[in-house]
């Protein structure tokens, strides 16, 4: 496990040893700066300055983002970060309200929906919420470790390629990543099982639906994934023929999640490279990802490992961290706590609650959790801090333990690495 480091003027250096932070902490020549990631500052100037080339390699998502830095083939850091998935139906509830409040205490309130207008690149506030966070989990690495690149995954597939392979070449489609491009596709349309029989965990096989000796083409509408018995099975007849009628309408759906990478990508490379300088931010694509993960490091599915093969170059040996941290983003509204007879008074709920803030990881009869709701006698509710489910109601403040402070709306929890 790393021990990341600070100058006196807060600048990130390499992480150290536990051994040696330990000795620094002991002779009172550092301090603690954060606990989760385990984070010191020094107290007096290293003697040298020199810090290494550190990647960072972004698996972005709609869901989860994984993140991961290396520097000299070894992972200095790698974590998940789970997005919000909650805003949109909180703001439907948030509309709701206001308009019965509107109702009940104006009556003959003159109408104002005409008189709004969307600022330019304006998108919708789930998808605000899920770029900013992606933006904020990487200025959290930068300011623990000195990264001088950050290569970030904008989807797991090329749509423009796929519709006109030869942009690039004929040495793109008969490269050595050749099938990796479609397959990529196919396995985030097809939820990564078989199409017919719905079995998964199995070697799957990419099938027509119409057969190309029935006229059908190798177009990625006519392309679905199937198991070697259901692929035998089928035969020359077409999907329908077979008894599935409604996979070639299943075929012509858009992707959800690939359609909001996209929409969100834009904003995420332009603030990485006004922040981070526009030399130092690069782009690539999941099936190069997929093809590094599984051939060269031959490490199993997860989002950090993801970002891990993102990071590393192509023939590159790299040796896997120990621990993984685990971020949950979460609300950071403070609430109004009183209010008037008619809501006319706006008074605000304190920040502290006996010393303890909202959403702070905390430790509850064994198990850990974050502080999701608070009252002034000083009794506090705990949510689990990985699936969000209520541990504890109404416990007092003397009955739990702090294990790190909320920043920037993420609490955090670390895993071993299995």
């Amino acid at each position: 496990m790393n021990v990341f480091v600070l100058a006196p003027d807060k600048k990130p250096l390499m992480p150290t040893t536990p051994r040696r932070a330990r000795v620094w902490l002991k002779q009172k020549r550092a301090r603690i700066v954060n606990r989760t990631p385990f984070t010191i500052q020094l107290r007096f100037e290293p003697s040298s300055g020199y810090a290494q080339h550190v990647k960072v390699g972004v698996d972005t998502g709609s869901k989860t983002v994984g993140v991961a830095a290396l520097a000299h083939s070894q992972v200095l850091y790698q974590a998940e970060i789970s997005l919000r998935t909650d805003i949109k139906r909180r703001l439907d509830q948030r509309r709701q309200y206001r308009r019965n409040r509107r109702s009940r205490k104006t009556r003959y309130r003159p109408v104002r929906f005409n008189n709004r207008k969307k600022p330019r690149g304006w998108f919708p506030p789930s998808l605000c919420s899920k770029a900013k966070a992606t933006v904020t989990a990487v200025v959290q690495v930068a300011r623990i470790l000195p990264v001088k690149h950050v290569r970030v995954e904008v989807a797991s597939f090329d749509t423009q390629k796929m519709q006109f392979p030869e942009i690039s070449g004929v040495e793109y489609q008969r490269g050595e990543l050749m099938g990796y491009h479609v397959r990529e596709y196919l396995l985030a349309k097809w939820g990564r099982k078989c199409a017919y029989c719905s079995r998964e965990g199995m070697p799957l096989q990419v099938e027509h639906i119409i057969p190309r000796i029935r006229g059908g083409t190798n177009r990625v509408s006519n392309l679905t994934l199937a198991c070697e018995t259901c692929n035998q099975a089928k035969g020359n007849r077409t999907a329908e023929e077979f008894g599935y009628p409604d996979i070639q309408a299943h075929a012509l759906k858009p992707l959800r999640d690939a359609v909001q990478v996209s929409i969100i990508k834009p904003w995420i490379i332009g603030t990485l490279s006004r922040l981070l300088g526009q030399e130092n931010v690069s782009t690539t694509y999941g099936y190069e990802t997929k093809y590094k993960r599984m051939k060269m490091l031959k490490l199993p599915k997860t989002h950090y490992f993801d970002a891990v093969a993102i990071a590393c170059e192509l023939g590159e040996i790299v040796m896997p961290g120990t621990v993984w941290y685990q971020f949950k983003c979460v609300p950071r509204g403070s609430y109004q706590l009183y209010n008037g007879s008619r809501s006319e008074h706006r008074v605000s709920g304190p920040k502290k609650v006996f010393g303890w803030k909202l959403f702070e990881l905390v430790k509850v009869n064994g198990q850990v959790g974050y502080i999701s709701g608070r009252r002034v006698s000083g009794r506090f509710s705990v949510k689990d801090a990985i699936t969000g489910k209520l541990l504890v109601d109404g416990i007092g403040h003397k009955k739990i333990i702090r294990l790190a402070r909320a920043t920037h709306g993420l609490i955090v929890h670390v895993n071993l690495v299995q």
